[in-house]
């Protein structure tokens, strides 16, 4: 293409940088051979985005740490939009110290950085051997420009000199960090207009409440794999419109919230003999929200709450949207949770996401896997079911394996939505190479044989739109 056609070239500085700012800082760089144009503009992105390594490529070259020395050293824009540098498992192993790291914090805030994202994800059992965030973190004259920040990986010091405040500072992710109940509290305290916490796999964190947050702006709340043993959570700020908790043994506390209109709570299982925390107590306190999501622990709640307290959970009449997590492997838990579904009169939204594991809830970077499991059917009628589901009209379908618990889930769906209009399925068919996996991994049914079956359902609604979309994987080969 000659220059005279080249309308991208043409285009101001600003407008092209703000193009590159959609790539990695890599290919950035490898858009100066396009012309001489092109050979500075990079310099100028306000986004600096370093992956040292892809899932593929192992960074222990230590021309990876020249090409991140160049670059800063090159990069003349005076204010980043973004800085994100993620490295790879060998480099933080075998090529990065905490004096690197705290040289490439420093830059990024020396050029007013608005995001910040630093990866130092080492999984180490040993935990003093994480890499320690710098004080220039908690110091720097530029720290009240920060907007958002997401930090893996590094060990806090106790009592850090929190000498400015993030007074930006809108949204804050620690993932894989170490940092105890104090040093958090006081961070937060910090951050005079917060509005959205995450804490994923956080280590020697015993306790943690909501209302440490002290911005009255806390709108959003991610609490994700604290499995710390005794770990308690209190969710009592009244600005927070929604929170998600995700752990097999978190002790929960919900005070009563008017403000709380979505709630996500995983669980490994229900356990009834566990008193340190009242479940009851929790849940009633989140009965005015409009959109709830839960696993397979609440279907086995409600079962029980209605076999031993014949409580069956009626008080949830705001509900609009009810998100489900899992397979159902009891009968008697499918009607548990069928029976509080038509006792939500606002419900007009059910979501259902049927693989094995929640750990696999947030992406689709892995392949979607759920192994089949025996659907243990009630040896009597169980309690009947009074009511139907009056207001349904979508009930949408994830990861859809065609295992006979899932049909029987859809299928009683199907009988009770009155007044549905779609549903719409995404089918996940799994084959297993027998010499692979052992006899208890049985390959899905053949699509056409799933869809006959899905078409044949009888629905409570006459109008009802099924539409089956589908995807094959083939594990083992």
């Amino acid at each position: 293409m000659s220059e005279a056609q080249d309308w991208i070239s043409v285009l101001p500085d600003e407008i092209l940088h703000h193009i590159l700012s959609f790539l990695t800082t890599k290919q950035s760089i490898q858009t100066c051979i396009l012309s001489k144009r092109w050979i500075n503009l990079w310099k100028f992105t306000p986004v600096i985005d370093i992956q040292m390594a892809t899932p593929f490529h192992k960074a222990t070259d230590p021309s990876e740490l020249t090409f991140i020395h160049n670059t800063l050293t090159q990069h003349q824009a005076f204010k980043l939009h973004k800085f994100s540098l993620h490295f790879s498992y060998e480099a933080l192993l075998y090529l990065v110290d905490n004096v690197q790291l705290q040289h490439y914090i420093e830059f990024a805030l020396s050029r007013k950085v608005q995001i910040l994202s630093v990866s130092a994800h080492l999984l180490l059992e040993d935990l003093e051997d994480y890499h320690v965030l710098p004080n220039v973190f908690y110091s720097h004259d530029n720290v009240p420009s920060l907007e958002q920040a997401s930090l893996e990986g590094f060990l806090f010091n106790p009592n850090p000199p929190c000498d400015l405040p993030f007074a930006s500072l809108k949204a804050l992710c620690l993932f894989d960090c170490v940092i105890d109940d104090g040093t958090l509290k006081g961070l937060l305290s910090n951050c005079p207009v917060l509005e959205s916490l995450t804490i994923h796999f956080c280590h020697r964190l015993l306790n943690f409440k909501a209302s440490w947050c002290q911005s009255m702006r806390l709108k959003h709340l991610v609490v994700k794999c604290m499995d710390n043993p005794g770990f308690n959570l209190e969710i009592d700020s009244s600005s927070l419109s929604s929170f998600k908790v995700d752990g097999k043994s978190v002790k929960i506390s919900v005070s009563s919230l008017p403000s709380i209109a979505e709630a996500t709570v995983f669980r490994s299982r229900y356990y009834p003999s566990v008193q340190n925390f009242d479940t009851r107590t929790w849940i009633r306190n989140l009965a005015h929200v409009k959109k709830f999501g839960v696993n397979s622990w609440f279907s086995q709640f409600l079962a029980r709450e209605y076999e031993v307290n014949y409580n069956r959970w009626k008080i949830f009449e705001n509900l609009k949207v009810f998100a489900w997590f899992g397979p159902v492997e009891k009968e008697c838990d499918l009607l548990a949770l069928i029976d509080f579904l038509v006792h939500c009169p606002s419900l007009e939204k059910i979501e259902i996401d049927f693989r094995f594991s929640f750990w696999e809830e947030d992406g689709e970077h892995g392949r979607p896997f759920a192994l089949e499991r025996p659907f243990v059917e009630n040896s009597g009628d169980g309690h009947p079911i009074v009511g139907f589901l009056d207001n349904v009209k979508k009930i949408i379908i994830h990861h859809f394996f065609g295992y006979k618990s899932e049909i029987e889930f859809i299928k009683r769906l199907m009988r009770k939505a009155v007044v549905l209009e779609t549903l719409s399925l995404t089918y996940r068919r799994l084959e297993f190479n027998p010499e692979s996996f052992s006899r208890r991994y049985t390959s899905c049914p053949p699509k056409e044989l799933v869809q006959e079956e899905i078409f044949s359902l009888p629905t409570a609604s006459s109008n009802v739109h099924i539409s089956f979309h589908h995807t094959y994987h083939k594990l083992g080969f």
